[in-house]
C-alpha cells in the first residue's frame, strides 16, 4: 500500500483524524467534476447497497449504537465536517470512536490504506486488521471486524452473493456460468463484508 498518515490527538468527541494528507477547506463540501464525481457517485451507490451506510447519523447517536456491539464493529455515516464526505464509527476496546475518511486524488483514505471505492477501502481495512491493525499516533489500534447493518439478518440472496464472492473472488466471477441478471446482482456489490 502507498500513502502515510497518523492520527493526531483525540478531540473531546473522541474523533481520530488521518493527518499527513492535505485537508480540504472546512467551510463547505468541495465540488466534484468529471471522473471524481462519477467515482463518488458510484461509491455512494455501493454504500447504499451495503446496508451499513447510515447517512446523516450524528456522532453521539452512532457511538451510542456501537456501545453495545463487539469490538471491531463499524458503520459508515456522513461526516459532520464539511471537508469530508464520510466518517467511520468503530467500537474499540476503550469505546466507540469516529474516523474521518479522506477523499484525495481520486481515492478514499483511511490512515495509510486507500481505494477508489469506500466499501473496497473498508474491506481492505477489515482484512488488514486481522494481522496488522491500523495504528494511531496516540498508540491505539483501529481494528475493524464487521459492519453494523441497518437490517441485522441478511437475505438469502445477500448471503449467497457474499459466499460466491468469498469463494471465487471478484476476478473469478467472469468464469462462472451465471445468468446475466444474477451476474449483475453479484457485480452490484462484489465485496466480502
Amino acid at each position: 500500500m502507498v500513502g502515510a498518515g497518523v492520527c493526531p490527538q483525540q478531540e473531546s468527541a473522541r474523533i481520530l483524524y488521518p493527518a499527513s494528507l492535505p485537508l480540504l477547506p472546512e467551510s463547505r463540501y468541495r465540488l466534484f467534476r468529471g471522473s471524481e464525481r462519477q467515482l463518488v457517485e458510484r461509491s455512494l451507490a455501493t454504500l447504499q447497497t451495503s446496508g451499513f451506510y447510515w447517512g446523516p447519523l450524528p456522532t453521539a447517536e452512532a457511538h451510542a449504537m456501537l456501545e453495545r456491539e463487539p469490538t471491531g464493529t463499524f458503520l459508515v455515516r456522513d461526516s459532520s465536517q464539511g471537508s469530508h464526505l464520510f466518517s467511520v464509527s468503530i467500537k474499540m476496546e476503550s469505546g466507540p470512536v469516529s474516523v474521518r475518511v479522506l477523499f484525495y486524488r481520486g481515492c478514499f483514505w483511511l490512515r495509510e490504506i486507500f481505494s477508489d471505492c469506500l466499501v473496497g477501502l473498508l474491506e481492505l481495512a477489515v482484512e488488514q486488521s486481522h494481522c496488522n491493525p491500523l495504528r494511531c499516533q496516540n498508540g491505539s489500534f483501529l481494528v475493524l471486524s464487521r459492519p453494523l447493518r441497518k437490517t441485522r439478518t441478511l437475505s438469502l440472496q445477500e448471503l449467497c452473493r457474499r459466499r460466491i464472492v468469498i469463494q471465487y473472488g471478484r476476478e473469478g466471477l467472469a468464469g462462472l456460468p451465471l445468468q446475466p441478471a444474477l451476474r449483475r446482482y453479484i457485480e452490484d456489490f462484489p465485496f466480502k463484508i
